[in-house]
């Protein structure tokens, strides 16, 4: 079984796992707000077996100036799910 997750990606290098609870502000983030340890998700997810199997385009670009000349893509990355082991069945003593 095949598992699914997107990553927000900019131009600069940061990126952004969607599925972390906390809230993403591409624009925030360029301008040197927000917490910039937490914003290079996609080499960590790459490093943990998650494979990019598309990439869109959502905008931005030189002259963006709201976002400073950035653009951002929306990656798509799956990665197979073991399978579980089956149960054993157990003996009940009684």
């Amino acid at each position: 079984m095949k598992r699914y997750r997107y990553v927000i990606v900019c131009s600069n290098g940061y990126s952004h796992d969607l599925a972390r609870e906390a809230s993403f502000y591409p624009y925030e983030s360029l301008i040197g707000g927000g917490d910039k340890s937490q914003m290079n998700d996609l080499p960590a997810l790459l490093q943990k077996g998650w494979q990019p199997i598309r990439e869109t385009p959502m905008g931005g670009n030189g002259s963006n100036h709201a976002g400073g000349g950035y653009s951002f893509s929306l990656v798509l990355l799956e990665k197979e799910k073991p399978d579980a082991e089956p149960p054993v069945a157990q003996r009940v003593q009684e």
